[in-house]
């Protein structure tokens, strides 16, 4: 009983809709405006940083938070820490609030490991930083990201060639981001995909 309430607690708190309520606060409907992605970037490209900010929180937030519902559910499962965390990143792509529809999962997934194994996910966070800086492209920082992931979990295994829980739940999540930014992918080869101006205000 309590390993399914721990995945319905991850798929409700990753299905909140930060970005789309955010915005409707600022007079914006975000499904409707720049890309209609309902997420952290769009938020910025289209009302600037203030109203991102406290998306990007909140979005990282809930992945946190549905890992430790679903290990506290689970008397400390890492197991279900991660099912839960992995609940999270779906409901956020595929909120029941906006027609099973959602953001990529990059912020949301970003939260359940960084409160499973927080120095990979701060070294992701970097290799991020640094994409995005050196080439303006939010989709490829992304992408460049959710691979690094699971090979740096990986590298931090306590034992040569051990492959944990953790790494297949990166695995996952990597690769389903990944698959996420198909398009973005499409327009990169393309050479048409936009570079990252946010909006100052």
């Amino acid at each position: 009983m309590m390993p399914m309430l721990a995945l319905f607690a991850g798929y409700l708190l990753g299905s909140l809709p930060f970005a789309l309520w955010i915005s409707r606060l600022h007079g914006v409907n975000i499904l409707a405006v720049g890309s209609g992605n309902p997420g952290m970037t769009n938020v910025w490209r289209t009302l600037g940083w203030k109203p991102a900010l406290p998306v990007a929180v909140l979005d990282t937030l809930k992945g946190a938070v549905a890992a430790w519902v679903g290990g506290m559910l689970t008397g400390g499962s890492v197991i279900w820490a991660l099912a839960a965390g992995v609940a999270a990143v779906l409901g956020h792509s595929f909120s029941f609030w906006i027609g099973f529809k959602g953001g990529k999962g990059v912020l949301t997934a970003f939260g359940v490991f960084l409160a499973l194994v927080p120095v990979a996910s701060l070294l992701v966070f970097l290799i991020w930083l640094l994409v995005m800086v050196a080439t303006r492209y939010v989709s490829l920082a992304s992408v460049i990201a959710a691979a690094a992931l699971p090979v740096l979990i990986f590298l931090e295994s306590p034992a040569p060639g051990y492959a944990s829980p953790v790494f297949w739940a990166a695995l996952f999540v990597g690769l389903f981001v990944v698959i996420r930014h198909r398009s973005n992918l499409a327009r990169l080869a393309r050479g048409t995909e936009p570079k990252f101006r946010g909006k100052t205000a």
